[in-house]
């Protein structure tokens, strides 16, 4: 009975009676804040990079994405970090540069890479997922700097990694838009979950006429399908597949410094249809908690029919249609189809200690961009142990391709002078690093990474001999070594800040041009050239936590010195921006929304499709969005100014310009 009673009090009584001096004593202990470094074990996502690398990879988040008013997947790079998200008109209309190289990144979707530029500067030309629509995108992971062993088929260009949705129940978004240039934007998705099984689907249609006089009008419809089955915690399997369908102009450019006015503003192209496929497939299999394994397939088709239709250049500039090159009828047809496997297995050998090996495969057959039969086929081991609180990381990776058929030129030389059935040399790369959180609030990570990219050894360098007559001669190897030092802080009353000093080393890096030059063995050369390039930078990026209820703010600056290195000493290289910083500003209130979004670009130089170098760059860009939630309709109405104070924006050479500034308004709607 004793016993009871003591319960008794002390499970009720007890505290009811110091309940007062509880909450006293409550209020005088200060807010604690815990935080701990985000760990994604390889054994739930087996491409995950190392701990060491967070400070070298920028996030962006579906909030992110709606704040922007982003599309599509080029949308919503344009603020994300220090690269460049260039939009041409040809055959490959979107791409993106990290860090101010010439050669795009990589792209992979839920880990599964796939072969868009090739292992180096032999670009597939294809546009990857940069049309994946915005509403099926959950994040997007940009891995800044190579070398990054588990994605990309090189890797050393950086990695853009998708990650598409998925719902756990049924889940219905609709969206309508209209904008400048009789633009329109609409479309529908529906997600959800039946047992096992998780769906999305959804098909948007993209138009616009694009500005007067300027051949800019496009019309592309996009279905996008995905499905995932799980059984228990042993077995996934994940299918997805994006498809394009329309009809592409090729905008007009306009501009007084292009090397061949005459043909460059006449000679204006047509793709109708165009027809564009990824699809990827991944099948994951957990033995137990200490390994498994995952197969990963993907499929690229891109098939364009082509019109080059014939335009007249007038001394006055304008331009006037005169007939189309070929007869309707004659379609040429341009099948580029890349085809990739790979196969990882993680596996735990002691406590804190995992290993990962892959091997990867991708085969491909290119006609859009000349004429070439390829084969990459590329090795992974990774180990990653924890010591403690320090995480350390080593890594290596290999690279051989096979030219099946190539002609030299990029594909546009003489085939006569084609190659067959050749190996190219094998190419080694290697990643080490180590992660130590100092305290609570202080993470420090280091990266050393050293690689090699292949070289077209058989024309992307021109050379012109004494007669006048022009031969050719492949470009050198490109060696690269890279360190990176980050400092990720945790400051609950300012914000998240990353610092990254990032230093690299490029031998025989390759530069685009069209000025002729002496190279040290005094022969003229064109087109591209090898050079020796020294890079030191830093980064920033900022995000806020949500001042006094109302604002947030996001951003991210980089700033690099690159010179080159030459045997009388060294100058600086100013074909890269050296600043480039991007800023968000947002404002909440109840049902209304306000966010800004500011980008600028500094100087550099450029003679890519130009008579000469010129000044490139020093643009500001600045895009408003405005929201009104309406929570009885479960819709949202919105407006968006784009380039609100530049018609003349571009974000690459000038033969390629954006539209300048728009306006649009339109809604969405969750169910």
């Amino acid at each position: 009975m004793k016993q009871l009673f003591f319960i008794l009090f002390f499970t009720v009584l007890f505290p009811q009676l110091l309940s007062g001096q509880m909450e006293t004593l409550y209020d005088s202990i200060p807010e604690v804040t815990i935080i701990g470094r985000r760990r994604t074990s390889p054994m739930q996502e087996i491409t995950v990079e190392p701990l060491a690398w967070k400070t070298s990879i920028s996030y962006i988040t579906q909030e992110d994405n709606r704040k922007m008013a982003a599309h599509h997947l080029c949308d919503v790079l344009k603020y994300s970090v220090n690269g460049v998200a260039c939009t041409q008109g040809r055959r490959k209309k979107h791409y993106y540069l990290l860090r101010g190289q010439n050669v795009a990144s990589d792209y992979a979707v839920n880990g599964v890479s796939l072969s868009t530029n090739g292992a180096g500067p032999m670009a597939e030309w294809v546009e990857a997922p940069s049309l994946l629509p915005e509403s099926v995108i959950e994040s997007v992971e940009i891995v800044r700097s190579g070398n990054s062993l588990l994605l990309g088929f090189s890797g050393l260009n950086g990695v853009i990694n998708v990650k598409t949705k998925t719902f756990d129940q049924a889940t219905t978004q609709a969206e309508a838009e209209y904008g400048s240039f009789n633009s329109l934007h609409a479309g529908l998705l529906h997600g959800g979950k039946f047992k096992n099984i998780h769906y999305v689907f959804s098909l948007f249609n993209d138009r616009t006429d694009g500005p007067e006089g300027r051949h800019s009008y496009e019309n592309l419809w996009n279905f996008y399908g995905k499905i995932g089955y799980r059984y228990k915690e042993k077995l996934e399997l994940n299918l997805e597949s994006s498809y394009v369908y329309g009809t592409r102009f090729v905008t007009q450019a306009v501009f007084d410094s292009l090397a061949s006015p005459q043909s460059q503003l006449a000679d204006l192209w047509e793709y109708d249809p165009m027809r564009y496929s990824i699809s990827t497939a991944r099948i994951k299999y957990n033995a137990s908690r200490h390994a498994s394994t995952e197969l990963q397939l993907s499929y690229i088709l891109n098939r364009l029919d082509l019109y080059p239709d014939r335009y007249h250049f007038t001394s006055t500039g304008k331009v006037i249609e005169l007939s189309d090159s070929i007869v309707r009828n004659r379609i040429l047809s341009e099948p580029d189809s890349i085809f990739t496997a790979a196969v990882f297995q993680a596996f735990s050998p002691v406590e804190q200690n995992v290993a990962r090996v892959g091997v990867m495969f991708a085969s491909s057959a290119n006609y859009a961009h000349g004429k070439s039969k390829k084969k990459i086929l590329s090795a992974t081991v990774l180990d990653q142990h924890t010591f403690g609180r320090t995480d350390v990381h080593l890594g290596v990776k290999f690279i051989r391709e096979y030219y099946d058929y190539y002609v030299p030129y990029q594909g546009f030389g003489e085939e006569t002078n084609a190659v067959f059935n050749e190996w190219q040399p094998t190419l080694f790369n290697i990643s080490a690093g180590v992660s130590f959180p100092v305290n609570n609030r202080y993470i420090l990570n280091c990266v050393v990474n050293s690689g090699a990219l292949p070289a077209d050894q058989t024309a992307l360098q021109q050379t012109a001999d004494t007669d006048g007559k022009t031969i050719t001669a492949g470009l050198k190897r490109e060696n690269r070594t890279g360190v990176e030092l980050g400092i990720k802080q945790y400051l609950s009353d300012t914000g998240h800040l990353t610092w990254t000093l990032f230093l690299l080393n490029q031998k025989n890096t390759s530069e685009y041009t069209r000025t002729p030059y002496y190279d040290r063995n005094n022969v003229l050369r064109y087109y591209m050239k090898n050079l020796d390039l020294r890079t030191a930078g830093v980064e920033l990026d900022f995000r806020s936590p949500l001042w006094i209820n109302l604002f947030s703010a996001s951003g991210n600056i980089s700033y690099k010195y690159v010179y080159r290195a030459e045997p009388s000493g060294r100058t600086r290289y100013d074909k890269q921006p050296p600043l480039i910083a991007n800023a968000s500003f947002s404002f909440v209130k109840k049902r209304t929304e306000i966010h800004l979004m500011v980008k600028y670009v500094s100087s550099y130089r450029s003679d890519r499709f130009l008579k000469e170098e010129i000044d490139m760059g020093n643009y500001g860009n600045v895009d408003m969005h405005l929201i009104r939630y309406i929570p009885a309709l479960h819709a949202e109405l919105y407006a968006v100014v784009n380039n609100l104070f530049d018609v003349r924006y571009a974000t690459v050479s000038p033969i390629y310009p954006d539209f300048g500034r728009q306006i649009r308004i339109g809604t969405r709607c969750r169910f």
